[in-house]
């Protein structure tokens, strides 16, 4: 006798089937995969467009699905954050049980990648895997695979073992260097790791990791992507860009031609607009004997950081951020009323006594005196001893801030009354990366300050 199933059991073998066809979706190559989906697109005449790949995204696709550790330098709006999205879903999709963090600045930004996992996955031409289970933090499919979102701090993401972690615009997260040291071991056992991000500023953590990736001394593949990635961007786009800009450094950040000058145009430096590498540091700002009395600039530290012993990253051969060496700047007020700083000794982990030894080794006069801030009671107390007289530079920071710029500033006949060197290379590095509101990159220009304060009335 022939069985007939009931229209409830058909339902169920269809559905079933179905399931299976899902559970067995092998996905197409990235970029036919991305293809079949959709993005939204909110500054485009449509408010979503299929995710064909543009010729310049194409080698990053690539890059992703075969490179371990993957390091993107990027222009701004280059669809490479809806990328690494969508690398996500196709490694859910292709890999049962494949477990993926991606990391943002914060909470709401970290949310918005998850937002945008589900939108491909539901815009997806293909029957993928379902979602068995959504919130603003986590996507769960019905193969086992996840993908979470976190926001960026010191310790997220350290119970998991990951198959990818992506953290997304890396160089504005508060805790970088502590999230990467966090996640970093999550994927140790055959996981992936993609860092993307714009620039923030010279010499700042994220240009010291892209330096050492660009040198392929830190196991990173680097990639960079410039402003005309985008195939809309044509000729004399960016100029209008920087015609149309109240500040041209902002443009020439956001949309850089290279990697050199992503890093070089930060914003919200302190000493912006009055500090000009090309004009600020020269030749004759050498020590000139008879020239003027000499004086010292100092600023006390010691510590050397958490990533390499003597505070300098070897790619670099400048010194990390988290690194506070102590500082003396060798200076000398010419009678003219200019004072040059005519050479540096910069050292992290060196006791007072070595240090100050090392300075007077090079030979140079004795100074009249050594500017030193207030609260370096116990280095104040020994210079004398050694030799140097100290006084001290004591006033509020925005004062001492702006007494320096004065002095930085080209007047109306195009003088400075502050130049440098050019062998003082750690203090022309920080010049042009310290930052409001940053604790990094201050040290000779706050030594430089105190030296300016206690000369305010000598010109």
């Amino acid at each position: 006798m022939v069985g007939y199933w009931t229209e409830q059991q058909q339902a169920r073998a269809a559905l079933e089937l179905r399931k299976r066809r899902r559970m067995s979706y092998t996905p197409p190559p990235l970029p036919e995969f991305l293809a079949r989906t959709q993005i939204k697109t909110p500054h485009e005449p449509t408010p979503t467009r299929p995710f064909c790949l543009w010729p310049s995204q194409l080698p990053i696709a690539d890059l992703m699905v075969n490179e371990r550790l993957l390091v993107i330098l990027k222009a701004r709006q280059l669809g490479i954050s809806w990328m690494s999205v969508g690398y996500a879903l196709w490694e859910c999709v292709k890999n049962p049980g494949a477990v993926v963090l991606l990391f943002s600045q914060g909470q709401i930004e970290a949310n918005e990648l998850i937002s945008r996992a589900e939108f491909m996955h539901d815009s997806h031409a293909d029957d993928l895997p379902r979602i068995t289970a959504s919130n603003t933090t986590r996507l769960q499919f019905e193969n086992g695979s996840v993908i979470r979102s976190l926001p960026a701090t010191k310790k997220a993401g350290r119970s998991f073992t990951a198959s990818l972690v992506v953290l997304d615009e890396y160089a504005f997260m508060q805790w970088s260097s502590e999230l990467y040291a966090a996640v970093k071991p999550t994927i140790d056992n055959g996981g992936k790791l993609i860092v993307v991000s714009s620039a923030d500023y010279s010499g700042s953590e994220y240009h010291q990791f892209w330096q050492s990736a660009n040198a392929g001394e830190n196991g990173f593949t680097a990639v960079f992507l410039p402003w005309n990635a985008h195939p809309a961007r044509g000729e004399g786009w960016r100029d209008a860009r920087l015609t149309e800009s109240a500040n041209p450094r902002d443009v020439k950040r956001e949309y850089p031609e290279s990697a050199e000058e992503a890093f070089s145009f930060a914003s919200g430096l302190v000493y912006e607009g009055v500090w000009s590498p090309q004009e600020s540091v020269t030749e004759k700002a050498d020590f000139v004997p008879d020239g003027g009395d000499v004086y010292w600039a100092i600023d006390d530290g010691y510590s050397a950081g958490s990533r390499f012993k003597n505070g300098i990253d070897p790619s670099t051969r400048t010194y990390t951020a988290d690194a506070h060496p102590r500082v003396v700047l060798l200076c000398q007020l010419r009678r003219d009323g200019t004072l040059v700083v005519f050479d540096e000794v910069y050292r992290c982990l060196t006791v007072e006594e070595a240090h100050i030894a090392e300075v007077l080794e090079l030979g140079y006069p004795r100074p009249v005196y050594a500017a030193i801030d207030s609260s370096a009671a116990q280095l104040r107390g020994r210079l004398p001893v050694l030799g140097v007289g100290a006084v001290r530079a004591t006033h509020r920071v925005e004062e001492g801030i702006k007494e320096l710029r004065r002095r930085l500033a080209a007047d109306e006949n195009n003088r400075r009354m502050v130049l440098v060197h050019p062998r003082c290379k750690h203090l022309v590095k920080e010049m042009v990366s310290y930052v409001e509101g940053a604790k990094a990159f201050d040290h000779g220009p706050d030594a430089l300050r105190y030296l300016v304060w206690t000369l305010r009335y000598r010109e």
